[in-house]
């Protein structure tokens, strides 16, 4: 009954016509902020990822270092500034719309240059309306955060998390259960307390009242209503998604279908790319549409429920517009699809993928050798950083063998990912805190796929006198507290048996890796990175090596100026390396290196016409999976 009551209810019919009667002004003001946004806002955002007030001497503040750092006064100063400067824009947007639609309520001739100047001046009220919201939105999430966080300790705090993802414990499951009790618990407050503040913008907007007497309207005119409010905003944001889902899979699919004829008619290059851009301009062109009407439509709606909860009726203009709205959608069909606008827009149409292909022609990069990484040490059946996880390295043809060493507690560097033993061979104790000699007589036990009788942990002296000259070692150095001794130890041994041209050293400690620079300034270098803030391509590194999610075109291009190498982790499907080698990074970190060896050899003997196809095929993939 309450979903056919939403169905039927007369705002998002309203709100569908406004922004059919009112789309010229409100596509006027959505490409002015646009503009502003792209010239003033883009660079404005940049600057401060760049401050180094924020960072103080750190290039880049990652990993764990950023977990601490963004708990700092420093750190959540920059994140609610950020985020502020992310809302804004959007704020700003609404805002006109919401003037457009309130002058036309009111009869008053509407106009984007009345509404920038009705704008303008509570620009500065709306920065500090998105800095309040986003500082409560911190304030909201640190329940979230906190509960996580002492549920993660009181089920997950006795081991290292990677045992618990791979073998699945009770604890686990436990973990899961409260954790998902929990998080269902804060979503249903900060659900109820959105519905009470959604109104906090038009109110604000109404009356240019202080942001805490706008926060009290709202939360009045909310109050027997928010489930209303709620499932109104959500079904038109959720059409806006679908919309967009639907318009992107059509045009996806029939760009690749295209294509393929394409190939199949014509031995160039240069037809297809022409596609593949005309397909871009497209895209590009449905977004910005498919984005318009939704956020004028979800705009729209949000100011009607304001003003009808307030008491502001419909004027008799809106009225009439409603009547004969059938009427004037069709003449505004027939304007639009008649021969005058019609040739302009396809040759617009066919100028930009003219243009985007002739740039997609000369961007095509030469098919490089892409260097392949063996995770841990080498591919299952042998278990991960083991002297026979190398040896499987070896036969599965890869480049290098990348393993994790540490320190034990009477300082013999070993192979081991985790902080403890007790994922790969259920010991719990700590290598920090442990000796290796009591640790030296463990065997992992026969399991079915693997090798049996393996000794865990290998020593790093063990592994570089079997891989010495058979293949090259990316040695990652694991800290687990300050062990300033690490990197000393490990040089020491590379050196030992001469094999500074075949290891490079990486590390999520910057300060291990200026560490390495000091005492072995030939050896290459490189900072691993899960997570960060600032410009890695700045670091004093040789390489980066960093998660395939993250990698996208403009790092490659920074790391290219650099002269700094990219490897990527960690990627086992053959779609997703033909992307990452199509994408120019240089090495690829995965647990199937006799796959990455097979899909590097077949993308070198592959013309460019047929690598063009392979990208096609892969993101309509990636699309319908998603």
């Amino acid at each position: 009954m309450f979903f056919r009551r939403i169905l039927n209810d007369p705002i998002p019919r309203y709100a569908w016509r406004r922004v059919l009667n009112l789309w010229k002004p409100m596509a006027a003001w959505s490409l002015l902020v646009w503009i502003s946004v792209a010239i003033i806002l883009v660079p404005l955002f940049s600057s401060l990822l760049g401050w180094s007030f924020f960072r103080g001497d750190q290039l880049v503040v990652g990993n764990t270092e950023l977990i601490n750092w963004i708990f700092t006064p420093f750190g959540f100063m920059y994140g609610v500034l950020t985020a502020t400067l992310a809302l804004i824009g959007g704020m700003i947007r609404y805002a006109g719309l919401f003037q457009i639609v309130t002058d036309d309520l009111k009869g008053t001739p509407v106009s984007v240059r009345g509404t920038a100047l009705r704008i303008a001046p509570l620009v500065p009220k709306l920065f500090r309306l998105s800095f309040m919201v986003i500082l409560a939105g911190a304030v909201i999430l640190l329940p979230l955060m906190a509960g996580l966080g002492g549920i993660y300790w009181h089920f997950l705090g006795d081991h290292d998390i990677n045992y618990y993802l791979s073998v699945h414990p009770p604890e686990l499951n436990r973990a899961m259960i409260v954790g998902g009790i929990w998080v269902a618990i804060w979503f249903m407050g900060a659900g109820w307390i959105l519905c009470r503040s959604l109104l906090i913008l038009p109110a604000f907007l109404f009356g240019e009242s202080d942001i805490r007497e706008a926060v009290k309207e709202s939360w009045g005119l909310s109050q027997y209503q928010s489930h209303r409010l709620l499932a109104l905003m959500g079904l038109s944001i959720g059409l806006w998604v679908v919309t967009s889902l639907a318009v992107d899979a059509f045009i996806l699919f029939s760009a690749s279908f295209v294509i393929e004829w394409v190939a199949t008619v014509s031995t160039s290059l240069r037809p297809i790319v022409f596609v593949t851009g005309l397909y871009a301009v497209i895209t590009l062109a449905g977004s910005a549409i498919i984005g318009f009407i939704g956020f004028s439509l979800s705009a729209t709606v949000l100011t009607k429920f304001y003003y009808e909860s307030i008491g502001v009726r419909i004027g008799t203009n809106s009225q009439n517009v409603s009547r004969y709205l059938p009427a004037r959608t069709l003449v505004i069909a027939r304007y639009w699809l008649s021969t005058a606008r019609i040739i302009p827009l396809v040759m617009v149409l066919i100028t930009g993928s003219l243009v985007l292909s002739t740039v997609m022609l000369e961007r095509i990069p030469e098919q490089h050798p892409v260097e392949i990484f063996a995770h841990r040490g080498g591919p299952s059946p042998a278990p991960e950083n083991t002297v026979a996880a190398v040896e499987e390295a070896i036969a599965a043809g890869a480049d290098y063998a990348e393993i994790d060493v540490q320190n034990s507690q009477d300082s013999v560097v070993v192979l081991l990912h985790d902080i403890d033993m007790m994922r790969v061979s259920g010991d719990s104790r700590e290598i920090a805190h442990t000796d290796y000699s009591d640790l030296e007589d463990n065997i992992l036990s026969s399991d079915e796929g693997s090798l049996s009788g393996e000794h865990i942990p290998a020593t790093l002296d063990e592994v570089l006198q079997r891989a010495d000259r058979r293949i090259k070692l990316m040695i990652e150095l694991k800290y687990y507290g300050n062990d300033p001794g690490l990197a000393p130890a490990v040089i020491k041994l590379v050196g030992k048996y001469d094999m500074d041209d075949d290891v490079i050293l990486k590390s999520m400690n910057l300060s291990a890796l200026k560490q390495v620079k000091q005492l072995a300034s030939d050896i290459p270098t490189g900072y691993v990175s899960a997570l960060a803030v600032g410009e890695l391509t700045r670091l004093p590194v040789d390489f980066l090596s960093i998660a395939h999610q993250r990698v996208n075109p403009s790092l490659i291009r920074a790391a290219k100026q650099q002269d700094m190498q990219v490897y990527v982790w960690t990627v086992n499907r053959a779609d997703v390396m033909a992307d990452m080698m199509e994408l120019g990074v240089n090495g690829i970190i995965t647990d199937n290196p006799g796959l990455a060896v097979r899909v590097r050899d077949e993308l070198i003997n592959m013309t460019p016409a047929e690598r063009l196809l392979l990208r096609f095929r892969q993101v309509l993939a990636d699309e319908f999976d998603e």
